[in-house]
């Protein structure tokens, strides 16, 4: 046999192994995992389900929520880190569609998908998406990458894990983060009262000099400490607060090196919520009437020992 021969039949046998190996590779599933590599590293993260948008910005340690003016607040720390591992593990299975007039169809277009961006600190992209509705399976939502008209099925999470692109979806609700342990004086001031409870040692309070039975004061340092908005104010349901109008009532809670101030606002007698606020910076939060209650309270709520 020629040394001619030998190499055509050579280079066939490859040719066929090559032509083998593809039809093999493209038999078996081959899932992209788009958020995974950028989960590590994304410093800002997009949200926008059409003419709604937010930005999530990492400063620092800790994330902020930025709406389309600008306002922006400390986000829900907890709530970005479980979007951010949810997003990383998500796995884009089947395409079930290459035609961009079906994107409507599967809630993957502009107007009803929601686009996730995540990007380095100075804006540029990391990874992006578009996720529309649930499938029929409930397993998996349509996907389709912003630049492709290709829709795929992505397993890993279900539309409500995206949240919305609202400002108030993802700010903290944490008003004051206290140690109780480290509170010294409580003074709740409201119409026709005030009430000063300074800690004396360790364990022991006093309300104008006289020494009190603790579990009330416990009780409230508990409630104050650790105190969370129920809801957040908007201008579209309820009259314009500003930090500086919040006159119902005020309580200074002091540390050995701070002091926060809770503003309170009137009543909303049909919704049963107060506005308050705890600076100018932070908006104006609701507090539910049940919540509110127990913080107000007066000196005959106190018994002396």
């Amino acid at each position: 046999m020629s040394t001619a021969l030998l190499k055509k039949m050579f280079l066939l046998t490859g040719l066929l192994l090559v032509v083998l190996l593809v039809y093999y590779y493209r038999q078996v599933p081959h899932f992209q995992v788009p958020f995974a590599k950028a989960a590590g590293s994304v410093e800002r993260i997009l949200l926008e389900q059409g003419p709604k948008k937010i930005e999530l910005h990492k400063e620092g340690k800790l994330w902020q929520v930025f709406s389309p003016t600008s306002a922006h607040y400390p986000a829900d720390e907890n709530a970005v880190k479980t979007f951010i591992s949810t997003l990383k593990d998500v796995q884009i299975e089947d395409q079930i569609s290459d035609r961009a007039d079906r994107a409507s169809e599967y809630e993957v277009n502009s107007e009803s998908g929601t686009r996730v961006c995540f990007m380095d600190a100075s804006g540029t992209k990391l990874a992006e998406g578009i996720f529309g509705k649930q499938a029929p399976d409930v397993a998996h939502l349509y996907f389709r990458y912003p630049d492709k008209p290709n829709v795929y099925l992505a397993r890993g999470l279900i539309r409500g894990e995206l949240g919305q692109p609202e400002l108030n979806s993802w700010r903290s609700r944490q008003l004051i983060d206290l140690p109780e342990t480290g509170i010294q004086e409580v003074l709740i001031q409201g119409k026709g009262f005030a009430t000063d409870l300074v800690r004396k040692g360790t364990d022991t309070w006093t309300l104008n000099g006289k020494v009190l039975e603790p579990a009330p004061v416990y009780q409230l340092l508990g409630a104050l400490g650790h105190l969370s908005a129920d809801e957040f104010v908007t201008p579209s349901t309820a009259p314009v607060f500003t930090y500086d109008s919040l006159q119902y009532a005020k309580i200074a809670i002091k540390t050995a090196d701070r002091t926060v101030e809770l503003h309170i606002g009137p009543e909303w007698v049909q919704q049963q919520k107060y506005p308050a606020a705890v600076s100018a910076e932070g908006g104006v939060a609701w507090l539910y009437e049940l919540h509110v209650k127990p913080l107000l309270l007066k000196p005959s709520d106190f018994h002396i020992k």
